[in-house]
């Protein structure tokens, strides 16, 4: 019927917080439109969600619980892929009694591959239709894999521009799948005019053990310094956040989006990972900022490095970073205006409107 709206479930996946920072802009879209999302994932990125939208349903899916360790991601993910299989068995297992249950029509995942459902139109959005491997023999197998994997779906979303250039690069390039559609980047940021609190913001993210090890190495180095720093530690926690001898340094565990959209408006320059989510929130907002990619993640050396030539932007290692050399190198690089487009709109309205037919 025509003036029915359909019940749309939104899972992430819980890989830091990106994930599910990258489905806010589409709840709101929902929300504006009179549909209520039920939200789905685990650990901190379904407890992100649930602090954000506390009058949504939510439910709690299997968890991936990769562990994140050493520098090289293809060992790291190599050796969990049983355990990421099974993670993917059990989404299905899940996704069966969810869809029963709440009486789902449309199904958005957020690179969950086990969520999709025969009776549901199921959409995976992901910003990696190619997936970067320093090997070119394994990379071409992987990417065989991954497009098999995602044709499972009716459609598959991805959250960047649909031409060239692209805020991910090589990596959002369509390889031919017919069911791709661009979404546009998708943040939960507002652009504002605020006075300068902050000449710096920092802003942490992804997994384990790395978000703590990049954490400390930046505390070192703020213990001297002169400007007022507002250092955002990316953990969903009530825990006391670590105390610095420095009062110009104020060290949260976490802001709302709200609250983290004000205080990014009124910095200067923004420290942080170059997860794809975060470069899409840079890009809303059009800050500066130093990317300090996740050691052994080739995804975010491929964004920090590419993004770098941009303009804008400056790519640091975690291993040799110096705060004060990478402030200097981010005052002499260029400066870079991404064009605002709405596509997101044209993609949820097609959708819902075949939805009413």
């Amino acid at each position: 019927m025509a003036s029915q709206l359909p019940n749309i479930l939104i899972a992430p996946l819980n890989w830091g917080l990106g994930h599910a920072t990258r489905c806010m802009p589409l709840i709101n879209a929902l929300l504006d439109r009179g549909i209520k999302p039920i939200l789905a994932s685990d650990g901190a990125a379904l407890a992100l969600l649930c602090k954000e939208y506390p009058n949504l349903t939510a439910v709690e899916l299997p968890a991936y619980n990769i562990k994140y360790y050493g520098n090289n991601m293809m060992l790291t993910m190599g050796s969990q892929l049983p355990k990421i299989a099974s993670a993917i068995f059990s989404e299905q297992r899940a996704i069966k009694k969810i869809v029963e249950i709440h009486q789902i029509d449309i199904l958005i995942s957020d690179n969950r591959y086990g969520l999709f459902h025969a009776d549901c139109r199921s959409i995976f959005m992901t910003h990696q239709l190619n997936i970067k491997i320093p090997n070119s023999i394994l990379e071409n197998i992987v990417a065989s894999f991954n497009h098999r994997l995602i044709q499972r779906f009716n459609e598959c979303w991805v959250p960047d521009y649909g031409i060239a250039p692209r805020l991910a690069g090589t990596l959002s390039e369509d390889p031919g799948l017919p069911i791709v559609k661009y979404t546009g980047p998708l943040s939960r940021m507002k652009k504002a005019t605020l006075p300068i609190a902050y000449k710096i913001v920092i802003v942490l993210s992804g997994p384990e053990p790395q978000r703590t090890n990049l954490e400390k190495i930046l505390i070192d180095q703020l213990v001297d310094y002169p400007d007022k720093v507002c250092f955002v530690r990316g953990v969903v926690s009530d825990a006391t956040p670590p105390i610095i001898d420095n009062k110009n340094i104020t060290i949260l565990n976490y802001l709302t989006a709200v609250k983290l959209n004000q205080v990014l408006n009124s910095s200067e320059i923004v420290v942080c990972r170059s997860g794809y989510s975060s470069l899409m929130d840079l890009v809303k907002l059009n800050k500066r900022a130093i990317l300090i990619p996740t050691p052994g993640q080739t995804e975010q050396e491929y964004l920090a490095d590419y993004l770098s030539k941009t303009g804008g932007f400056i790519m640091a290692t975690q291993k040799d970073f110096n705060l004060k050399n990478s402030l200097v190198a981010l005052e002499k690089a260029t400066t870079s205006v991404w064009p605002k487009r709405d596509e997101l709109t044209t993609v949820l309205d097609t959708l819902l409107n075949e939805f009413s037919r």
